[in-house]
């Protein structure tokens, strides 16, 4: 019997996960999940390979400010337990697309690149994931992204 290939799948949180109100700055209301953003997370979590094992890794790479890091965490911990790390700009002291933000996580966690597979909204990012030797996916349409992910074998 084949084994499942395992994945390492990295998501931004902006557009991709949640909604940015900048109107609400600094409450609980600042951001709000996307349905579907969810959808993609509890997919890949789920999947399972023939001995029942949890076959993904899910970790955040963000640009997300201090604050902003702190809101998220405080507001919309529940969504953070399916992840296995995140890194922030904040706290890595680089933003995407530095390609020094990707290998910041690759380092960190001890990653392969090649079984990487980068969900972000902005096509800059995406790019700089392929040039370091991600899949990546840019989300524009969560449908979309669940239907690659899908094609690709990760959930």
């Amino acid at each position: 019997m084949k084994t499942a290939t395992p994945f390492t799948i990295i998501f931004d949180l902006r557009d991709v996960i949640f909604n940015y109100h900048s109107e609400y700055r600094g409450t609980e209301k600042q951001f709000s999940i996307i349905k579907k953003g969810l959808e993609i997370i509890l997919k890949c979590h789920a999947a399972i390979d023939e001995y029942g094992r949890k076959r993904n890794k899910l970790y955040v790479l963000s640009n997300a400010s201090p604050d902003s890091h702190h809101n998220l965490m405080t507001h919309h911990a529940d969504i953070f337990s399916y992840f296995d790390g995140i890194i922030t700009s904040a706290t890595s002291g680089f933003s995407k697309p530095d390609a020094q933000a990707f290998f910041n996580i690759i380092e960190r966690y001890k990653l392969d690149p090649e079984q990487c597979i980068f969900i972000d909204d902005k096509e800059i990012n995406v790019r700089m994931a392929r040039a370091i030797g991600m899949q990546a996916i840019q989300c524009l349409d969560h449908d979309a992204v669940i239907q690659e992910l899908k094609s690709l074998g990760a959930c």
